[in-house]
């Protein structure tokens, strides 16, 4: 009988700037939902632990904040410098870029990407959007002969496309060891953060052009009773003209936040919920270190 495979496990960090679809992988190799999606840059705020087990072996995942040149607010700094630290401590740093797309945010994931000592891969996400798919050698080329990656993989997230062989691929260059984490765990994060990070979503998708950037979302009580998940979340936008925003005439534009929120999180924790939702004002959060710290933006 043949020997039995070692058991991999590791630390993969998946880095990229916005919008190249970090996320989409994530939640497609972990089929669930774990980071929330959007086309708006600085979606992915935190850096989030998503842990995928399979009997060969176990990788974890660190989805981060996309790599951008945006103005240098304390948010924009904070959003780099995770992205940033996150290519630190890992075995191996999964660069994601966009199939005929290469910016200088690109570059600057690249070159952070090469400062690791970590193993380095290159990811083409979204092939299938390239007619022609001979322009893609000439493309990785280019990116290759600037910057030195160890493998080079092929994929469409968002339509599940060679994204499992991605998976075997990694697996194989992990390390030798034993699960990381309880195989029954998906993430480091706590229900109330996914819960903010869906109320969030709903929130960047429909007020998308209006004030993605200035709004965030926290979680004031959390009480399961009486078969239900009773929830009061407070959203903090920077000024009275964005609550008048999100509260909409009537009170409508943000019942109509909470009714698609909560059937997001009733999917997610599978669980009857009452949400009850707030805005309130603090004035210029997004260039507050302390107000940042204050509203949850201190990694774990």
């Amino acid at each position: 009988m043949a020997d039995k495979k070692p058991f991999k496990a590791g630390y993969v960090a998946v880095i990229g700037r916005p919008n190249v679809g970090k996320s989409t992988l994530i939640n497609q190799v972990l089929q669930q939902k774990l980071s929330i999606v959007s086309h708006k840059p600085q979606t992915t705020r935190h850096q989030i632990l998503a842990i995928y087990h399979n009997p060969k072996g176990q990788i974890v995942f660190l989805d981060t904040p996309g790599i951008h040149n945006q103005k240098k607010t304390a948010l924009n700094k904070q959003l780099n410098q995770t992205a940033r630290s996150s290519a630190q401590d890992v075995d191996v740093v999964l660069h994601l870029v966009e199939a005929g797309q290469w910016h200088d945010e690109d570059q600057r994931a690249a070159d952070i990407t090469m400062g690791s000592t970590a193993k380095k891969i290159l990811v083409v996400n979204k092939v299938d959007l390239i007619e022609q798919k001979s322009d893609l050698l000439p493309f990785v080329e280019k990116i290759l002969k600037a910057n030195s990656y160890d493998e080079v993989f092929y994929i469409s997230a968002l339509k599940n496309k060679q994204v499992d062989h991605l998976v075997d691929g990694l697996l194989k260059i992990l390390p030798q060891s034993a699960p990381l984490y309880d195989p029954s765990l998906i993430s480091d994060r706590s229900t109330r953060f996914f819960v903010s990070e869906l109320i969030r979503e709903q929130l960047t998708l429909r007020f998308h052009q209006e004030l993605p950037y200035s709004l965030t979302v926290t979680i004031d009580a959390y009480e399961i009773k009486d078969n239900m998940t009773h929830i009061h979340a407070t959203i903090w936008v920077e000024r009275e003209q964005q609550k008048r925003i999100i509260i909409g005439r009537g009170g409508n534009a943000i019942k109509q936040v909470g009714i698609l929120a909560r059937a997001e999180i009733e999917d997610f924790i599978q669980s009857r919920v009452n949400l009850k939702l707030w805005v309130k004002i603090k004035s210029s959060w997004t260039d507050d270190q302390q107000a940042l710290d204050g509203l949850g933006y201190k990694e774990p």
